[in-house]
């Protein structure tokens, strides 16, 4: 039974022409009655309550601050993050908000590479002076794994087999997708993304080093009508 009904039937004392089965019965139901609203109103303070709600309803309170849960992150993680929320809008177009989010997908270590950081490191012209460009390395430890068997082997890129040599799911990509686009900076754009696969991943004024997976970023812009994405520096960032 309910607080209500405990205390209606149970509780105080009643005068005796409001004993018997049917006065019980009324009494009950309305008792019943008072209850289920009782508990939907305690429920739903609970789930407003970053503290104290289910999961579906952090997801739900995250989309209702312009933000995300991912399906990689715990629900403990989830409240945390929730619970400072403020503070992380706060690093929104900064490296420190990038690497945050990434961070909550299972990736810690994040190198984030611009235009003028390979230009001060002796680049000749990278990204063909496309100041707004970048690139992200994501280090181990990593959730994800890879394969190169796929790539160049007939399919395409994204036709649900050949990713490049990614092996995760399209749900990753479409993740780390969603992250640069809320978190970079206004007018920057992420070329691609690559994925150490053993620690040696890296970069210098020459190119790309290492042993690592890389996926293309682009702009929705670039979509073109077709479904044709033109491509331009999402593999190299000394060559378009």
């Amino acid at each position: 039974m309910g607080v209500l009904s405990d205390y209606l039937l149970r509780e105080i004392p009643r005068p005796a022409f409001l004993g018997g089965k049917r006065i019980t019965a009324f009494l009950r139901s309305i008792a019943e009655t008072g209850d289920y609203y009782a508990w939907r109103i305690l429920s739903a303070r609970n789930e407003w309550t970053v503290a104290t709600a289910t999961r579906e309803a952090l997801l739900a309170l995250a989309r209702d601050w312009n933000d995300r849960g991912f399906d990689r992150e715990t629900t403990s993680a989830l409240r945390a993050y929730l619970l400072t929320i403020i503070e992380q809008h706060r690093k929104k177009g900064t490296d420190d908000g990038i690497m945050a989010q990434f961070a909550r997908i299972g990736c810690p270590s994040v190198e984030i590479v611009t235009e003028l950081t390979l230009r001060d490191a002796g680049a000749v012209n990278p990204f063909g002076a496309n100041v707004g460009f970048f690139f992200v390395i994501v280090k181990q430890p990593n959730p994800f794994s890879f394969t190169y068997a796929a790539w160049d082997g007939g399919g395409e890129w994204d036709d649900g087999t050949s990713r490049w040599g990614w092996f995760g799911s399209a749900d990753d990509i479409r993740d780390i997708e969603d992250i640069l686009r809320r978190w970079k900076p206004a007018g920057a754009s992420c070329r691609f993304v690559i994925f150490d696969e053993d620690g040696t991943a890296g970069w210098n004024a020459a190119g790309l080093t290492g042993n690592y997976a890389q996926i293309p970023i682009n702009e929705p812009w670039e979509i073109q009508t077709s479904g044709l994405i033109s491509h331009y520096y999402n593999t190299s960032f000394l060559a378009p």
